[in-house]
């Protein structure tokens, strides 16, 4: 469903081509949430992260999405109460697959970590980018003092997680980040704004948009990555 708001401002892809619905929806799928109107701690995360992307949550099937919130924690919920209040939502899809075992190791993983409490890393939220910037800075040395240390998925499961550190470790849980490269997807490293920019996280399959909701004319998602239809021969749902 799209708004019919036509201002200079927005768009609301009116040929349907990069609107997605939740039936096109596949586990492991990340969901990035834009706000139609920012709240002040939704400001606070666009102003240190420099994007209108403000909540990151994935999706598990059967309607269900995984995320971390102030103050549940880690918690499931459907999709489609997730996405209500938002503007609209960007959805990834990773080209490596989401396929074989991976969607019942991703099941799994949130069913652990709830079971382990899966608080809210308030902590990592709030001096993320104090701590991203001293990483920057640091991350070769970084990368050569930690190379070759593995988090396990327990070690993975008994961690507290802002939204989008949760969608990394998700993704390491389940083998698309590797246990080499972990040194370099360090979770409480990434915004929900910076998934979208690296394609570990997938590529642009569309937007999910709420009654009310459009899409901006601009959107970064949009601009800055590859679309999932970009890729040759390959289905898009």
């Amino acid at each position: 469903m799209i708004n019919d708001n036509k201002d200079a401002d927005a768009t609301a892809l009116s040929d349907g081509s990069l609107i997605v619905s939740v039936d096109d929806l596949l586990p492991g799928d990340v969901l990035l949430y834009r706000a139609s109107s920012q709240k002040l701690h939704q400001q606070k995360i666009s102003a240190v992260t420099g994007s209108p992307y403000t909540h990151a949550e994935i999706f598990l099937g059967d309607g269900l999405v995984a995320g971390s919130n102030i103050p549940r924690g880690i918690a499931k919920a459907p999709v489609e109460k997730s996405i209500e209040k938002s503007g609209c939502v960007a959805v990834l899809r990773s080209q490596f697959g989401f396929s074989g075992d991976r969607p019942r190791q991703l099941n799994a993983f949130v069913d652990s970590v709830i079971v382990e409490g899966g608080h809210y890393d308030f902590f990592g939220a709030v001096n993320f980018g104090k701590a991203t910037k001293q990483h920057g800075e640091d991350q070769l040395d970084f990368i050569r003092r930690n190379y070759g240390k593995v988090t396990s998925n327990d070690e993975f499961a008994k961690q507290s997680y802002f939204c989008s550190a949760f969608i990394v470790a998700c993704f390491s849980v389940v083998g698309l980040i590797g246990p080499s490269a972990q040194v370099a997807y360090e979770p409480d490293m990434f915004s929900p704004g910076s998934l979208h920019q690296d394609p570990t996280f997938g590529w642009l399959l569309g937007y999910l948009v709420p009654q009310g909701g459009f899409v901006p004319e601009g959107d970064p998602v949009q601009t800055q990555g590859t679309l999932w239809r970009d890729m040759k021969d390959c289905r898009w749902w």
